[in-house]
């Protein structure tokens, strides 16, 4: 995926936050935030305290963004995603939480 198509300035993130729509599931939020640029953009935040072993936080990082390019990136122009972690359940799979972060990106159309 081409560096313009991330959100990496934390200023972004608080914009998406701020003024975008939220999508929740129940493991994950999707906020969605109209931004008029030519491309669409994808940033992933979660939080250590909500998936406690890197390699599951990486591998979550890398289905939503796997997700998105797959979905989103044409479909989505002019739109900013923002993927965040809620709290979930212990001992939950990490195939059932993929499976989920798939569905809530893939099932926003714009």
């Amino acid at each position: 995926m081409k560096i313009e198509h991330r959100i990496r300035k934390p200023l972004d993130f608080r914009k998406a936050y701020k003024e975008g729509r939220r999508f929740l599931s129940a493991r994950f939020v999707l906020y969605v935030r109209r931004t008029g640029l030519p491309y669409a953009r994808i940033g992933v935040a979660i939080a250590k305290r909500h998936v406690k072993l890197a390699t599951r936080r990486n591998r979550l990082r890398r289905v939503a963004k796997e997700s998105f390019r797959k979905g989103m990136l044409s479909r989505g122009r002019g739109y900013d995603f923002v993927v965040t972690s809620r709290a979930g359940r212990r001992g939950s799979d990490i195939k059932q939480e993929a499976r989920e972060l798939r569905g809530l990106v893939l099932g926003q159309r714009q």
